[in-house]
């Protein structure tokens, strides 16, 4: 044995505990430093490597977002994992330690997310460094074996595309580039960390080969050139259980040979395949005038942004091509109501996207797309695709474009690449990140329009809402047949389809991740939701929470289309519905902070009134009066757009939306498969849990309290009038008439003008002494009667 278990350890495996690592590396840059070294790293330096290679550094990171953070967090590692890999290769063993330290952590951070800018970043930054200092031996082996993990990247991009061809091919280069690396782990003399080399570049060999040996064979089962991989599934099942593979890994890959099974399981059944059919991906966003209080605010934004967009050239990656002053709908959305409303907007037509793949023999799939801007609210920006002679794994794959953590084909060009029709060579990585660029043009076009309408700079919330994650994908079957082994039959009723094999993506709700290499497969569709139409012949309409499927063979296709364009607004609610439950929690927000303020103010009002502090207390009532009048109004504006959006939905409930009663029935039921009761519901209730929450009984204390500061003040000043009265009393006592009759009686007779005049003033004093104890008493009565009214 070459090392004993204790210094094995600072190697760390994958999804192990590297604390011994971490702790050899930290005690290994001191001694570095205490020791003069030309490569020791200053103590700032070691602090903020210390820092990047912890686990809660990079959940810190990740949490961030790659809009926010990742392009800063970027910039760190650059500039301090190379002085790291410089300083570790200066110590004996620190290559090879701090190489594979950096793989645990970076698989790791790797759960954390889906995306791989941030770890691709770390481990870039430290191979390309390492290589230039052309590292030889178990050096060597770890930083090759560091810079696979970028293939391991590749691998699960393919896997999140759902697109087999994409993972034969780069499962296939992992697998090539790993093995030449097991071989230099085997070739090594000996070495501390040898036999962990061995182990680490064994089990990623083992690991991409399964992978790549299940997709192959799964592939042959869907292409129907092979019907039996029972000897392939033993085999690898064999490799599983045997393979030494960490617990993580083996789940895994079962996983992956699940899918395998189940395909094999349906070899014998008859599979489904569509002959005529398309599909819709809808992305929905909502658009709101930061303040606006009345539905024609938020229509005039909207037809704002509709003039704005004609004079752009883009809109995201994608060229604008057209802007139409209505929506493509067919005349059933030609209703209105006796305001005038009616479902009408502007469509911006944007180019095609194309996804090709690798390969002479392959064709490319072009995508359709629009931007709808609605006068209702439910903006949506829209991708069409067209089904033709599909089996089930290409309709698997179309779906799969949809979900926003589809595969960064950035990553990827080399097996699949996404691009403007216009700029082939341009790299766009996924449909949803295409719409978040669009997205971001249209509120910079909306603040624009905002500065030219009010001639300073625009609010800074953000006047688009869209949920993260949310989209809906129609598709629609106007021609299928059944297969069975490779010999297609036309299917005579739409409602044969949930009984085929194959019609899983169309009936499932579309998850976020792959859990194998054909998961779709495996899904559980005993339980399908299905509804019945009026206006089309022996339909099939199922719907879950983001897939809905429409097909009829009996009706025309106009009818099929109008009630397509039923589905689609349906699923654009949602981005309206997220933008107004966007306003409430903007305003449920400030009005937690309103009242944080009040119960402060109320604190202080409490501690002024004990301490006696007239000055205070006038003080506190008037903010706390101020600021119960902000609050009065905040609630007064979201009454007022809660009221402009129940406008709306009036409208959208109303038979009056649509040309004929019946037609309502149909899109009654589409927006029931839809859950829109469950939309509408959420909205309602956050809008009473916000004005029906602590708000109201905290106004009323807030009333009371100042009614009993201003009754305190009121009692006070009739307390100072009482004592003022009181003193008057007694100077009229003391000068009255009683005081006359004294001076009479000490001799001082009536001669003279001095004697008379004295005696005037002195009922003169009287008098006004008199006067002024009368108004004080009718003013001092007045306000008693005033504060004992009713408010």
């Amino acid at each position: 044995m070459e090392t004993d278990s204790s210094s094995e350890s600072i190697f760390a495996l994958a999804n192990e505990d590297a604390e011994e690592a971490r702790e050899w590396l930290s005690a290994g840059f001191i001694a570095q430093r205490s020791e003069g070294s030309a490569w020791a790293l200053t103590p700032e330096q070691q602090a903020g490597i210390r820092e990047v290679l912890s686990l809660e550094w990079w959940q810190s990171a990740v949490s961030d977002g790659a809009d926010d953070g990742h392009a800063s967090h970027g910039v760190l590692l650059g500039n301090l994992l190379p002085a790291a890999v410089r300083a570790a290769s200066a110590l004996p063993l620190g290559g090879v330690v701090l190489a594979m330290y950096l793989r645990n952590l970076v698989n790791e951070a790797w759960e954390l997310n889906w995306d791989h800018s941030l770890i691709r970043a770390a481990v870039n930054a430290a191979v390309d460094e390492a290589r230039s200092l052309a590292p030889e031996g178990a050096d060597a082996v770890a930083w090759s074996l560091l810079r696979f993990m970028n293939h391991e990247f590749d691998v699960e991009a393919a896997l999140l595309t759902g697109d087999l061809r994409a993972v034969i091919r780069i499962t296939a280069e992992a697998t090539a580039s790993i093995a030449p690396i097991r071989r230099s782990a085997r070739a090594l003399p000996a070495h501390p960390g040898r036999r962990r080399l061995i182990e680490e570049t064994r089990c990623e060999h083992r690991y991409y080969r399964a992978i790549h040996e299940i997709a192959v064979a799964t592939a042959g089962l869907l292409s129907r050139r092979i019907d039996d991989v029972s000897v392939d599934i033993a085999r690898i099942t064999t490799l599983i259980d045997r393979g030494g593979f960490r617990a993580v890994d083996a789940s895994e890959l079962r996983g992956h040979l699940a899918s395998l099974e189940a395909v094999h399981r349906a070899s014998e059944r008859p599979w489904l395949h569509i002959d005529e059919g398309r599909m819709r991906i809808i992305y929905g966003f909502g658009v709101l005038r930061q303040g606006a209080d009345e539905l024609s605010a938020d229509l005039d934004a909207v037809r704002r942004l509709a003039d704005a967009a004609e004079q752009s050239e883009r809109l995201g990656p994608l060229r604008l091509t057209k802007v139409l002053r209505r929506l493509t709908l067919s005349d059933v959305w030609q209703g209105s109501d006796s305001l005038g409303r009616r479902y009408r907007g502007s469509t911006l037509q944007l180019e095609d996207v194309v996804l090709a793949a690798a390969g002479a023999d392959t064709d490319s799939l072009t995508i359709r797309t629009q931007v709808q801007l609605s006068d209702l609210g439910n903006h949506a920006v829209l991708f069409d695709i067209d089904l033709a002679n599909a089996p089930a794994v290409e309709v698997a794959r179309i779906v799969n474009l949809a979900t926003p953590v589809f595969g960064d084909l950035t990553e990827i060009p080399q097996a699949l690449h996404l691009h403007p029709r216009s700029e082939p060579r341009t790299r766009l990585s996924r449909l949803a990140d295409v719409v978040a660029a669009v997205l971001d043009d249209l509120r910079a076009l909306l603040r624009d329009a905002g500065e030219a309408e009010h001639g300073a700079a625009g609010d800074s919330a953000d006047p688009i809402s869209a949920r993260s994650g949310s989209f809906g994908v129609v598709v629609t079957v106007e021609r299928a047949s059944r297969d069975v082994g490779g010999v297609r039959t036309p299917l005579t009723s739409a409602r044969e389809i949930p009984g085929l094999w194959g019609a899983q993506p169309l009936l499932h709700p579309l998850p976020a991740g792959a859990s194998g290499v054909a998961d779709w497969a495996m899904y559980d569709i005993d339980d399908v939701d299905t509804f019945e139409l009026l206006h089309l012949n022996d339909e099939l309409l199922a719907a879950n929470s983001n897939v809905t499927l429409l097909a009829s063979f009996r009706s025309p296709d106009y009818a099929v289309s109008e009630i397509e364009s039923f589905i689609t607004f349906a699923h654009s609610m949602h981005g309206m519905y997220e933008a107004w439950q966007s306003r409430v929690r903007e305003h449920a927000e400030s009005i937690s902070g309103l009242l944080t303020d009040v119960e402060s103010l109320l604190a202080a009002a409490d501690a002024s009134s004990s301490g006696g502090d007239v000055a205070a207390q006038q003080e506190v009532t008037d903010r706390l009066g101020d600021l119960v009048r902000v609050i009065e109004r905040a609630e007064l504006e979201l009454q007022s757009f809660v009221q402009s959006k129940q406008a709306i939905m009036l409208f959208v409930e109303s038979p009056a939306i649509v040309s004929s009663p019946a037609l309502r029935m149909d899109l009654d039921t589409v927006l029931r498969s839809n859950r829109y009761h469950l939309l509408r519901q959420g909205f309602e209730r956050a809008v009473r849990d916000v004005l029906g929450s602590r708000l109201q009984p905290l106004l009323d204390v807030c009333h009371r309290r100042i009614e009993r500061i201003l009754d305190d003040r009121q009692s006070e000043r009739e307390r100072r009038t009482e004592r003022v009265e009181r003193v008057l009393g007694v100077i009229l006592a003391v000068i009255g008439i009683s005081g006359m009759a004294s001076l009479l009686q000490e001799g001082f007779g009536l001669r003279g003008d001095i004697t008379w005049w004295f005696i005037v003033a002195i009922l003169v004093v009287a008098a006004a002494i008199g006067v002024v104890m009368i108004v004080m008493s009718r003013r001092a009565g007045g306000r008693r009667r005033r504060s004992g009214s009713p408010r």
